[in-house]
């Protein structure tokens, strides 16, 4: 069985972050996430979800996203067929982000194969594979997800200040 591993946001090494391109903020939401990976130094790989049969955003093209298309990918089942997404589910990111407002198999699917420390994610239900969930409401947008996740790791990773 699975024991989560929950480290100080501070500490943590790498990170990666799923996100379903089917969200039109999806370049804010990278920006935001860039950012805070500069600013702590740790690295930092996406896993793009392309769910539509539209041809691949320029934006994406960055040597720290893999892609994935769902018909491609993917049998109907959700089960996986091609080795695409391989090396980001066996990596051992300190943490792992699944930012996005709308549930999808694929998703979750790929969350609970992930070999990351501690996952995050929004809650759909009873039957995911993340460590923390949150509950924003149905209109928040993927960007303020992603700053939420930010702000609840921080916030119960911070030292026990009462001894102070």
């Amino acid at each position: 069985m699975r024991q989560p591993v929950l480290k100080p946001f501070n500490d943590a090494r790498s990170i990666g972050v799923i996100l379903n391109l089917r969200n039109s903020n999806c370049p804010d939401t990278v920006a935001f996430l860039n950012q805070e990976a500069g600013r702590h130094g740790f690295k930092i790989h996406y896993l793009l979800v392309n769910l539509n049969k539209q041809p691949i955003p320029q934006w994406c093209l960055d040597y720290r996203m893999t892609v994935i298309n769902y018909r491609r990918d993917f049998t109907h089942w959700g089960k996986l067929k091609s080795d695409v997404a391989d090396k980001f589910i066996n990596t051992e990111f300190d943490f792992l982000f699944a930012v996005s407002n709308h549930s999808h198999p694929v998703v979750t699917k790929i969350a609970a194969l992930s070999k990351a420390g501690f996952k995050v994610g929004k809650y759909f239900s009873r039957d995911n594979p993340y460590d923390l969930t949150y509950r924003p409401s149905f209109s928040e947008r993927d960007l303020e997800l992603s700053r939420e996740f930010v702000s609840n790791i921080h916030l119960i990773t911070l030292p026990d200040n009462s001894d102070y």
